[in-house]
C-alpha cells in the first residue's frame, strides 16, 4: 500500500514541527527545509489545523506548531485524516465484483495496515 505525497508531506511537516520543541515555525521555512511548494503545504497544514493536530497564527510572531504533544499525535489518525478514501483499487464496473474475494481480501488487509499504524504516536516515530 502507498500512501500519497500529500499525506507524506503532512507526516513530514509534524515531524518537523516535533523536533522545533513547541516554537512556531514558518511554513515558508519548512517547505524551504524539504524542498516542498509553500503553496502545497499551507494546504496541508491547513487541513492538518482543521484536524486538530497543529496550531497556525497569522501575522507577526505567528507560524505553526504542534497542537499537542508528539505521543499524543497517533500516526493511524493522522493518515486518516489526510487520506479518508484510502481505497486500494476500485471495483467499480468490475464485471467480476459479485464472484470475486478480492475486495473482502483488501478490506482485511487495510485494517491490518490501519491497526499496525495505530499502534504508533508521532513521538515513537521521532526515537527512530
Amino acid at each position: 500500500m502507498q500512501l500519497t505525497r500529500h499525506t507524506d508531506y503532512a507526516l513530514r511537516l509534524l515531524i518537523a514541527l516535533a523536533q522545533s520543541d513547541g516554537s512556531r515555525m514558518a511554513i515558508a521555512d519548512v517547505a524551504a527545509a524539504q524542498d516542498i511548494s509553500r503553496t502545497h503545504l499551507m494546504k496541508i497544514a491547513n487541513q492538518l489545523a482543521h484536524a486538530g493536530f497543529i496550531e497556525a497564527t497569522r501575522g507577526r510572531g505567528g507560524g505553526i506548531r504542534l497542537a499537542r504533544d508528539p505521543a499524543d499525535i497517533n500516526i493511524g489518525a493522522v493518515i486518516s485524516a489526510m487520506e479518508p478514501d484510502c481505497g486500494m483499487v476500485d471495483c467499480a464496473g468490475c464485471a467480476l465484483v459479485r464472484r470475486c474475494g478480492l475486495p473482502g481480501v483488501f478490506a482485511r488487509a487495510r485494517g491490518a495496515f490501519a491497526d499496525v499504524l495505530a499502534q504508533y504516536s508521532l513521538a515513537d516515530v521521532m526515537e527512530g
